[in-house]
């Protein structure tokens, strides 16, 4: 028998959690997985961070590059050197790689210097792990709880580095008054579970109007809920309520959407 949860996620957290973790959103990799090329966004001014589960024994680049790299036990920091002329300072814009070697993995990154503040990398240990970690995680937890824990930890921006997560950037088109944007996709490996968050607004010339859970379980979004929520559920012109399905997760029942982003369909 197929049920679901409706979240009130207004009596769980507070709205200012939600305007802190909108401005991290920024659809740049923050987690890298071992033997993985990564791009990831590097700060050009500030120093970097990157942190692994264990020591990290070196972290082999291209000096002439003007890069400084410090290792201090789990974390490394990355400096990009400015050049002066005359009264201009000169700030890298060159792509650089970077391989990582830590306990048995190497991590290799392509670093996009940016005039961003600083940025910190996690190197993520990989599936097997991860997987541990989230059944570690939900040890003992019944269903309901599971699905409760998981919705609050990604409303709050407070995500543990052992899932793993997926950026989307798709406009969807359901709905006479709304425009959906699916924001991200993130897995719960070993637990089989899955949260997609999607912004929701008011297409122009819609007036304000009170959203239902129960609208969007539709076969364009989901196949297998267990919940949805919504932070705020009367949308005001020029507002942005965040959607969350939670659903039982295996690639068979992705919408068709995400399986055409992910070449798994037509």
């Amino acid at each position: 028998m197929r049920w679901f949860f409706i979240v009130a996620l207004a009596l769980m957290v507070t709205s200012p959690c939600l305007e802190a973790n909108a401005e991290s959103m920024d659809g740049w990799p923050t987690v890298v997985l071992p033997e993985v090329a990564t791009r990831v966004r590097l700060s050009n001014t500030d120093v970097n961070r990157l942190v692994c589960e264990e020591n990290i024994k070196d972290v082999v680049h291209s000096k002439e590059k003007g890069i400084e790299v410090k290792i201090a036990g789990r974390d490394a920091f990355i400096k990009f050197t400015a050049l002066k002329k005359g009264d201009q300072v000169i700030y890298s814009e060159a792509p650089s790689e970077f391989h990582v070697v830590c306990g048995e993995n190497v991590y290799t990154m392509v670093g996009l210097p940016q005039r961003v503040p600083t940025q910190t990398i996690r190197l993520s240990s990989g599936q097997k792990k991860r997987i541990e970690q989230n059944l570690s995680l939900f040890a003992g937890m019944p269903l309901e709880k599971k699905i409760l824990t998981l919705v609050k930890q990604i409303f709050t921006g407070d995500i543990p580095e052992s899932y793993l997560i997926r950026q989307h950037g798709r406009q969807l088109d359901l709905f006479q008054d709304l425009w959906l944007s699916a924001k991200r996709e993130i897995v719960v490996e070993g637990e089989g579970l899955a949260v997609r968050e999607y912004l929701v607004s008011l297409k122009a010339g819609s007036e304000a109007m009170r959203l239902a859970e129960g609208d969007f379980l539709r076969k364009e979004l989901t196949t297998s809920p267990l919940a949805v929520a919504l932070d705020e559920p009367l949308l005001e012109p020029g507002e942005i309520a965040r959607l969350f399905i939670v659903e039982r997760r295996t690639e068979s029942n992705e919408p068709a959407w995400v399986r055409k982003e992910s070449g798994h369909g037509p």
